[in-house]
């Protein structure tokens, strides 16, 4: 397994740190053995000895209660933060947030699911009644909380940002919020890990639109800007073949392209200082 396949040419020298822990306010303590219990997701149970069909009245009151905080956000009113949990019994992480009406940026952060490819099944789950994105505080444990933290930890957090303790976790909640393109990307995708290990790098540019840092123009950019210290090892995100080594290119300099699941997918690594691999050759991700 090959330890590095390259190295990075940025020297911009960053230490990870989060002064969010020093919010005003106590956090809320959520203990996931004391919340109400959901006991199904189906919408209509057996009732009776003739087994006949009613309604799941307990889901459609939380249904309810997940509707109407979404009105109240929409009208600028407060909502009510109310949690459940849920022991998962056949679902997927998409069939959970359908049945729950909650997106499944809001579960998936909560709840530390690092992909869509994650098994719940057999999981106890906590299911939230207000949408947003739950952002850990100590060190991140899946790629999605990483690259929240990389995202938010220079943003200046105000109302709505509330602070929750979660079995033994501390997170911020930010109300509204979606997880971003490239976040998305790894949730969709679990063969993914990030090129870069944790605390060597920030990301200096996301995915999508924005200005470019040259010209000025508002274009569409199509990846993720990782800035890390000269020498930092980079990784690869995936399984594939080096299907281009370039060597003082004019404008990503000594750079990498990658061929991923049978030319499907490619990822690019540009600007290195180094690159360890040649051209047609196969490499392994670092697990």
């Amino acid at each position: 397994m090959i330890k590095k396949i390259f190295t990075a040419l940025f020297i911009y020298v960053f230490s990870l740190s989060f002064q969010w822990a020093q919010a005003a306010d106590a956090p809320f303590i959520i203990e996931k053995n004391r919340l109400p219990l959901i006991n199904s997701l189906d919408p209509y149970l057996k009732s009776g000895a003739e087994k006949k069909q009613v309604k799941n009245e307990e889901l459609i009151q939380f249904i309810s209660i997940v509707q109407n905080n979404s009105k109240a956000v929409f009208a600028g009113n407060d909502p009510e933060f109310l949690f459940f949990k849920y022991d998962v019994k056949n679902f997927t992480v998409y069939e959970l947030c359908a049945r729950c009406n909650i997106n499944y940026d809001t579960i998936v952060t909560l709840n530390s699911i690092s992909s869509k490819d994650d098994v719940i099944k057999g999981k106890s789950l906590i299911i939230p009644t207000v949408q947003g994105l739950f952002i850990p505080l100590d060190k991140g444990k899946t790629s999605i909380e990483v690259l929240l933290q990389e995202n938010y930890k220079n943003q200046n957090l105000t109302n709505p940002a509330l602070y929750f303790t979660i079995e033994g976790r501390s997170f911020v909640f930010l109300q509204g919020k979606r997880l971003s393109p490239t976040e998305r990307a790894f949730f969709l995708d679990s063969g993914l890990r990030l090129p870069l290990e944790e605390n060597t790098f920030y990301v200096s540019s996301e995915f999508g639109r924005r200005k470019n840092p040259l010209s000025g123009q508002i274009k569409d950019h199509n990846g993720i800007d990782l800035a890390a210290q000269e020498g930092t090892p980079v990784y690869a995100v995936k399984d594939g073949d080096v299907a281009y080594a370039v060597s003082d290119d004019p404008t990503f300099g000594n750079y990498i392209i990658l061929s991923h699941d049978l030319g499907k997918q490619t990822s690019v690594y540009a600007h290195l200082s180094k690159i360890f691999v040649d051209q047609y050759s196969f490499v392994k991700k670092e697990l």
